[in-house]
This record gives C-alpha cells, sequence and structure tokens, in this order.
C-alpha cells in the first residue's frame, strides 16, 4: 500500500479536531489503501500534490466518521406494469445503484473529483509499436 497521505498530513490540511486521536491512524491507513486501490497514475511520490493530499484528508475523515466503506441500504422503489390484451400483471421492487457517484458521502466525491487528473481509465492501455 503506497503511503500518499499522514495524519500530520491531515492534520495541517483540516485542522487536529477532524478525529479523536484513538481513529486518526486507522483513519489515515483507511483512506491511504483506498488512494492506493484506485490506481492513481503519474504521481511523484517523493512530492505528492496538494490535490492528492486533500482527498486523501477528505477520505480520513470520511473514514474516522464511518462513511468510508458504508453499505448502501437506501434505493428507490419501481414499479413495472405489463398489458397484454386483458391480461395484465404487475410487479413492484426497490432498486439501489450502487455505481453511481451520487451513491457515495459527500466526501468522497469530492476526494474523487480532486483525483481526477490521475485516474486512469479502466478500459484504456498504452500500445508500443517501437
Amino acid at each position: 500500500m503506497a503511503t500518499y497521505i499522514t495524519v500530520a498530513d491531515v492534520d495541517a490540511l483540516l485542522g487536529s479536531a477532524w478525529s479523536p486521536e484513538e481513529k486518526k491512524a486507522l483513519a489515515v491507513m483507511q483512506a491511504n489503501a483506498y488512494l492506493t486501490s484506485l490506481s492513481l497514475v503519474g504521481i511523484d511520490m517523493d512530492a505528492i500534490p496538494e490535490e492528492v493530499k486533500m482527498a486523501g484528508a477528505q477520505l480520513a475523515q470520511a473514514a474516522a466518521a464511518g462513511t468510508l466503506y458504508q453499505q448502501h441500504t437506501e434505493g428507490s422503489l419501481e414499479a413495472k406494469t405489463v398489458k397484454a390484451g386483458s391480461v395484465s400483471t404487475s410487479r413492484t421492487y426497490a432498486s439501489l445503484d450502487r455505481t453511481s457517484a451520487s451513491a457515495q458521502p459527500e466526501a468522497i466525491q469530492f476526494a474523487l473529483v480532486l483525483l481526477t487528473p490521475w485516474r486512469g481509465n479502466a478500459f484504456s492501455f498504452a500500445v508500443n509499436r517501437g
């Protein structure tokens, strides 16, 4: 796992009251794990850009609050009705879109926006013709 941020970085960016002391180390570790899982490209690990540090701080704060890896259980209620001649059938179900960015907490959405320049496209690859 790469180390993008430290507790000192988050304290400097958000102030020391962003989390109780006993939660800070784990929250920062979770944020670094989350950042590592994004497979960010083009970041000089000796000079982490401020946007990446801020994104990490937002993720650490979300981790400390318990929302970084929170499961979403709310969705929308949807109904479908099909009619063929005099026969009609109806079905009602709950729909949950877990892939939507809007389903994520605000801090995580903000962090992902900050990281946009370093996030690669999962469907692209480099071609070397030389």
